[in-house]
């Protein structure tokens, strides 16, 4: 996670998922959407504040919405919460948060949350980079649709105070959830410290509205489906991601979009799926590539891999613990899609959509193969 009780599987739980993921017939999904803190247990900060002690790691990167802010400016917004059961026994449900202002800040099955949401550089969110020739992506120029660093800054575990990003809308229905927000700069203007590579954020934004807010010239409107509403029909253990950025910014001749999941440190395990096999394969160490990446517990029994019907390329990152991610360490899947001429007298809308595969490791290979095989047809 980009900022200044590890969940332990019962022997029921795990019973549990062998029941959904094994090889059962597909019921249909049962949907619901509630406000997430309905019956949410709400702990106590911990007195050991250390990131290796797992009570701390859990109060930190599990999301809880009553820890959590519900004000964004001047607006309210409660979280919303969608699920659904698959193969008719296991709950899989995920949270859009107002103090990430609409990113996802939780993705359950059975219980067994996957998303570190730690802050507003975590959880699973878009993040956007714009450069000109002979320059290169910078995080001093990085709208991202949950918040900036400064909004973590001097603020008290488990950091999820309100976001610079404005959320104008987040409302859910069914099994789908859509917000609209303009996303902050993730290095704000008037932030004093340096991002990445030591940048500096006046050189990359101009001394101006929304610059001067903390704001960027970015629209983001998402689209979060699950079972039945994502219309796949017997893959209720996929969940549906769109989104439509619109830009109100100069002209860039390169500009790129990266979709990322924060996971949990339990999911340690990688690999690839490839499509012409349906196997996976496991690798070690970052990587890009052009095959769906997965993370899985290492026994194998959570997983979750991310896909992209077509364009750009995928990126799995792993970081040790270090100042730079507060000594939590990082364990992502990301999808980067690139593009160029965006910007007025350019392109001025793109659209994208991704697919979450949530499961067991088994489950999790034949759900992609199938999910590639519909999407190809």
């Amino acid at each position: 996670m980009r900022r200044t009780r590890l969940t332990v599987a019962t022997a029921g739980a795990l019973a549990l998922l062998a029941l959904v993921f094994g090889p059962l017939p597909h019921a249909g999904a049962e949907p619901s959407v509630t406000g997430a803190a309905a019956a949410e247990s709400c702990p106590s900060m911990p007195s050991n504040q250390d990131p290796r002690d797992p009570l701390f790691y859990d109060f930190v990167l599990s999301y809880r919405s009553c820890l959590s802010s519900q004000k964004n400016w001047d607006r309210t917004f409660e979280d919303v919460t969608v699920s659904a059961t698959v193969d008719g026994r296991v709950p899989v449900s995920v949270t859009t948060s107002t103090a990430l202002a609409g990113a996802i800040a939780s993705v359950k099955v059975g219980g067994k949350e996957y998303i570190a949401s730690g802050g507003h550089g975590s959880a699973l969110q878009y993040a956007f980079h714009a450069w000109q020739d002979g320059g290169e992506a910078s995080e001093c120029y990085n709208p991202t649709q949950a918040g900036s660093r400064l909004d973590d800054v001097e603020q008290l575990p488990p950091f999820h105070g309100p976001s610079t990003s404005a959320l104008y809308r987040m409302s859910g229905t069914g099994t789908t959830v859509t917000a609209a927000s303009r996303m902050a700069m993730f290095i704000e203007r008037g932030d004093p410290e340096p991002g990445w590579a030591n940048c500096r954020s006046t050189d990359y934004q101009p001394d101006r509205v929304p610059y001067s807010h903390g704001l960027s010239p970015y629209w983001l409107n998402t689209t979060v489906r699950m079972a039945p509403d994502h219309g796949l029909a017997g893959l209720d253990n996929v969940i549906e991601l769109s989104a439509t950025l619109d830009s109100e910014d100069e002209w860039h001749a390169h500009f790129d979009a990266v979709l990322v999941a924060y996971l949990q440190r339990d999911f340690k395990a990688t690999y690839l799926h490839d499509p012409t096999s349906g196997r996976l394969t496991a690798f070690t160490g970052d990587r890009a590539s052009q095959e769906a990446p997965v993370r899985c517990t290492v026994d194998g029994a959570y997983c979750l891999g991310i896909y992209r019907h077509s364009g750009g390329y995928y990126y799995t990152m792993t970081r040790e613990p270090q100042a730079y991610n507060g000594y939590f360490g990082e364990d992502t899947v990301q999808i980067t899609t690139p593009t160029t001429g965006v910007g007025a007298g350019g392109v001025t809308r793109l659209e994208y959509r991704a697919y979450l595969v949530v499961g067991n490791k088994d489950r999790v290979a034949t759900t992609l193969s199938e999910l590639a095989d519909r999407l190809e047809s």
